[in-house]
């Protein structure tokens, strides 16, 4: 188990910064073996989709156009996120480093347990629940698993992995606040969402701005897995590395679109 951890803290980005970084910091893993927890924001609102998610019976384009919010293909699986109010996560390391189970539902449960205790430093009552698994939807917070954090039966945030044998790519986002009208506006067939989940405006009174947020989160993880941080910056090689793959990979029709023509690329 790895007691020192890489700890990235930033300020907004794009959607097609942030998903380059946090890919950069996967790739980055294989040749440091530096697990690393990335804790960032978004300069602007967009919708990150997941990877095997098909953009024509997602996202209604003709909206999103409308809007001018942009969205971007995760490396990571799981639904749809609408990045406006969030405090976003992504965690690079493999299962030697907490030591955990092969087993991905299991090891979900085990990565999440930093943000119960994040949810219950806020005097809330997070837990998982049942093992029913409810059929995923467009939308990543209208659809509950087993892994999953509920508080009063709605669900909070959501998380996505990519996995390379023992290595573990994570990302998560919890809802500062949910525009319900933008994400039912923006993403096909969610219906209402009031019932279905929520953000942490609707349950803590005490006003807490981004960055206390992510303090509050950090140490959460720190305590419950008893790691040490650095805070780290990007070298001068992964800052080119993620200027590359923004610019090829991620601002793409091809990795956005899967080679379909849409009414976004002319």
């Amino acid at each position: 188990m790895r007691k020192e951890w890489r700890l990235i803290l930033d300020e907004g980005g794009d959607a097609f910064f942030n998903m380059a970084k946090d890919e950069v910091l996967f790739t980055t893993y294989f040749k440091r073996k530096q697990p690393t927890l990335r804790i960032y924001s978004w300069s602007v609102p967009a919708i990150s989709l997941g990877y095997f998610q098909k953009v024509e019976e997602t996202l209604d384009l003709l909206a999103m156009v409308k809007r001018r919010i942009f969205f971007v293909r995760r490396i990571t699986g799981g639904a749809a996120i609408l990045h406006n109010e969030d405090i976003t996560y992504s965690l690079s390391l493999s299962t030697e480093d907490l030591n955990l189970s092969r087993s991905v539902k299991s090891s979900y449960k085990v990565l999440c347990s930093f943000l119960l205790n994040f949810y219950r430093g806020l005097g809330l009552n997070p837990c998982f629940p049942s093992d029913n698994d409810s059929k995923y939807g467009n939308f990543c917070f209208s659809t509950i698993h087993s892994y999953d954090i509920i508080i009063g039966n709605k669900k909070i945030g959501g998380n996505a992995q990519k996995r390379r044998r023992n290595f573990i790519f994570h990302q998560g986002s919890i809802p500062i606040k949910v525009n319900f009208d933008l994400v039912r506006e923006l993403i096909k067939g969610v219906g209402y969402l009031e019932d279905k989940t929520l953000g942490l405006k609707d349950l803590v009174r005490d006003t807490h701005n981004w960055v206390e947020w992510r303090e509050r989160l950090a140490f959460s993880f720190q305590e419950t897995f008893g790691v040490r941080f650095f805070i780290d910056k990007l070298s001068k090689e992964e800052e080119e590395q993620v200027s590359y793959l923004k610019e090829h990979k991620y601002y793409s029709y091809e990795w956005n679109f899967k080679f379909k023509k849409t009414i976004l690329v002319e």
